[in-house]
């Protein structure tokens, strides 16, 4: 009985540390709703933190700008001078955007997406 009681409450305790959602790590402007955001991973190169994001576009041809926002361990924002960049996705295409933190500072990311004007 106390077995199943600790197997239980390790569950329990791993379950609540869960990776944010793709919806959750992402911060749209404008209207990018034509755009979906399929993929989003990451993984540590050269000490550097890097993303990966996958777009799709189901609509017509759209040109939309996005930049990535590098958080550091407490959360905080660590570099806060990224340009956004355009980018057209064409009707029924996907797009893999790569984005290299530019500090060792940062160990998590947010994707902003916005309607290029």
């Amino acid at each position: 009985m106390k077995r199943y009681l600790l197997l239980l409450a390790a569950l329990v305790l791993f379950g609540c540390s869960s990776t944010p959602s793709i919806k959750e790590m992402t911060v749209r402007m404008g209207d990018t709703g034509s755009i979906e955001i399929s993929d989003m991973r990451s993984i540590v190169r050269n000490g550097l933190l890097t993303a990966q994001v996958t777009l799709k576009n189901d609509s017509s041809s759209n040109l939309v700008s996005y930049r990535f926002r590098w958080l550091g361990k407490n959360g905080m924002v660590v570099f806060d001078d990224e340009a956004w960049k355009p980018i057209t996705i064409g009707k029924n295409q996907s797009a893999n955007i790569i984005g290299i933190a530019p500090t060792p500072d940062a160990v998590d990311f947010r994707f902003e997406l916005n309607q290029y004007k």
